[in-house]
């Protein structure tokens, strides 16, 4: 036990020496992976590393549905983000007893149209090319298994695709006698990978999680390469109550997170959780040193195996105020 929280200590440390350089920025693509998904996260401020024991751990650690005890957990929801554009979502998990835990999930953008355009000859304006509709999509399959009531271990494997519309080039051959036209997709694919583990020291329900996501090789459009937007996050959190003798009716979960992403400087989310029966959720959190988000909170409803869930998340950003956003998920 004292040397796992000296490891912990040093690498808490080692990470916080980074909070001091400048920030990464335009380091990664596929952009979408960035977006936080499930309305219970967000209106925790995203501190989920550890406290996700639902379908919608598998966008945050994967070894977490390790501790799903439902046959089976199915969640969907939504973001409204920034110029029309909305995130959908869609999660499961199925426990299979002695075998493990086995999840999927889905993102898939919806960005709406756009209008094409080419360069005219000359240089002096542009020409419209007709209407065309960007897409992306992350799909994952995960298992996760408890080796012991103490240490869980989950990993998932996605599946990632961007398609950003098309460019027409022109090409002059034969001394600048002859022009050709070349359309190139603007598309990529790749497989990415993430990892978690999640451990109770011993210490009434304290646990430590940690997880590494969007793992992945380099892709290319055209030239210039780059790779998804790759997180490791550290984890803490337990349920306070445990310190006020027994009040089974009534738990408040705390949490807080360490995020050091490839295209930003470090992040510290911290988020609460206060419930009555397990039916009603109260929810807020804060994310420090994000690019403009700031304070989050929601409300939640567990009735007969139906989750509602509900968040806002506040922006200081001009015309981008609040983000909103909304799961369902049942559970049998």
């Amino acid at each position: 036990m004292k040397k796992f929280i000296v490891f912990i200590a040093l690498l808490l440390v080692i990470l916080s020496f980074n909070a001091y350089a400048a920030d990464k920025v335009a380091q990664t693509g596929c952009g979408f992976l960035d977006v936080a998904a499930g309305a219970r996260a967000c209106g925790m401020g995203e501190a989920f590393t550890v406290l996700g024991q639902d379908a919608t751990a598998l966008f945050y650690n994967p070894s977490c549905i390790g501790e799903v005890d439902a046959n089976f957990e199915l969640s969907a929801g939504g973001t409204q983000w920034i110029a029309d554009i909305n995130y959908l979502y869609l999660a499961g998990v199925f426990n299979a007893g002695v075998w493990g835990n086995f999840g999927f999930s889905v993102i898939a953008p919806d960005y709406g149209e756009f209008y094409g355009t080419i360069v005219t000859e000359g240089g002096a304006g542009y020409d419209k090319t007709g209407v065309f509709h960007p897409h992306a999509f992350c799909g994952g399959v995960a298992y996760a298994r408890e080796f012991t009531d103490k240490f869980t271990v989950g990993g998932q494997v996605k599946f990632v695709s961007q398609h950003l519309g098309e460019n027409e080039f022109t090409v002059i051959e034969n001394n600048r006698q002859d022009t050709s036209y070349v359309t190139r997709q603007n598309e990529i694919s790749t497989l990415s990978y993430d990892f978690g583990l999640l451990f109770y020291p011993g210490f009434k329900s304290f646990a430590f999680g940690m997880s590494v996501r969007n793992f992945s090789p380099r892709v290319c459009y055209e030239q210039i390469g780059f790779e998804l937007p790759l997180i490791f996050a550290l984890g803490i959190g337990m349920d306070v109550m445990d310190f006020f003798g027994e009040y089974p009716d009534y738990s408040l979960n705390v949490a807080a997170d360490m995020l050091h992403p490839r295209d930003w400087g470090e992040q510290y989310n911290v988020g609460a959780e206060i419930s009555y029966k397990n039916m009603i959720f109260l929810r807020a959190g804060y994310k420090f040193n994000s690019y403009a988000e700031g304070l989050n909170a929601g409300v939640g409803f567990n009735v007969a195996g139906v989750k509602l869930d509900y968040s806002y998340s506040t922006y200081d950003l001009e015309g981008f105020d609040m983000v909103n956003r909304a799961s369902v998920g049942f559970s049998f």
